[in-house]
């Protein structure tokens, strides 16, 4: 089944991230990049996991309490981040990254350990310092696009009857 209204919120979604950045965006179980060779493409999701997406909220809000963003837009702008600065990684420290990752992720460490561990993963630190550097740079454009995004958002629920209009 499809929700009613996607469609709308999809296009609102990879119109801004196509004419910005260059990046196709899609609909996706979770929040991911995929940049390598020259691919540009994010992955977003209409849901949230309390855990992941909280410490990552957590920690850009620690670096940027300036910015007054939803979750959802600094999670997007995160995944973008990883696309603009992929070519400041090689090959092999990619795969580094990835292999500490994976490594924290297998670790029995406690929680807040493992999220401070991942966050300071030098791929994801630029990533999210992307994100804070171009929100605070382009705070209209923020807003404009939240502003599109939130009332088809919010329409598509009302279509679904998953709230009254």
């Amino acid at each position: 089944m499809t929700l009613k209204g996607i469609r709308k919120v999809e296009k609102i979604i990879n119109d801004f991230t196509t004419k910005n950045f260059g990046v196709t965006a899609r609909l996706d179980t979770e929040f991911e990049a995929f940049c390598d060779n020259g691919r540009k493409l994010v992955g977003y999701t209409l849901l949230t996991d309390e855990n992941g997406e909280g410490d990552f909220i957590e920690d850009a809000i620690k670096r940027y309490p300036n910015i007054k963003a939803d979750i959802f837009l600094w999670a997007l702008m995160h995944e973008i981040g990883h696309c603009m600065t992929e070519n400041m990684w090689t090959t092999e420290e990619r795969e580094y990254f990835n292999n500490q990752k994976e490594m924290i992720e297998d670790e029995e460490i406690e929680i807040e350990a493992a999220n401070a561990w991942y966050h300071c993963c030098p791929d994801e630190f630029f990533a999210t310092k992307w994100a804070g550097d171009y929100m605070m740079a382009h705070p209209r454009k923020m807003k404009n696009f939240w502003n599109k995004l939130q009332t088809a958002l919010l329409k598509m629920y009302v279509k679904n009857g998953l709230i009254e209009g």
